[in-house]
């Protein structure tokens, strides 16, 4: 029974080297790729943007891009869905209120129903050259001021 009691010994202490040494290699659940939880206000004019998305593409050799809904003027980038360090483009988009996402009164059946017009001026979505950068050390909270024209 020593014999078995000391070979059921010797694989415990291998299991549990081994478990230890992946540790050290991985991490305790760390991320491999470094990712950092962001957040932030946007305002239009000066007011929170109702509803909308934020958008983060990588500008330089990155392959993480994140995103996130934004509500009363708020997104919170969770770090499991966050940005690694390196510089991103900003995109951000909403819908107009009152317009698209209803079919029109005289519409045939199955006519497609007209997409919202886009509040936000596309120099701040399609056409955006606003970047951020994330850092080791942060700040993670990046704050957007949309204008619109005319206002």
């Amino acid at each position: 029974m020593n014999k078995a009691f000391s070979s059921i010994q010797s694989k415990v202490i291998v299991i549990a080297a081994a478990g230890i040494g992946l540790m050290l290699i991985f991490g305790c659940g760390s991320d491999p790729l470094g990712r950092h939880a962001v957040s932030g206000a946007v305002t239009v004019n000066g007011a929170p943007l109702e509803k909308g998305n934020v958008g983060f593409q990588p500008i330089e050799k990155g392959t993480t891009s994140g995103g996130a809904p934004i509500e009363n003027g708020k997104y919170s980038v969770p770090r499991d869905k966050g940005l690694p360090v390196g510089k991103y483009r900003v995109s951000i988009s909403a819908p107009t209120p009152g317009t698209g996402g209803e079919a029109q009164k005289n519409a045939p059946p199955g006519e497609p129903v007209p997409p919202p017009q886009e509040l936000i001026p596309a120099e701040w979505n399609t056409s955006s050259e606003h970047t951020i950068e994330v850092t080791d050390k942060g700040p993670y909270v990046f704050n957007f001021d949309v204008k619109t024209k005319g206002k």
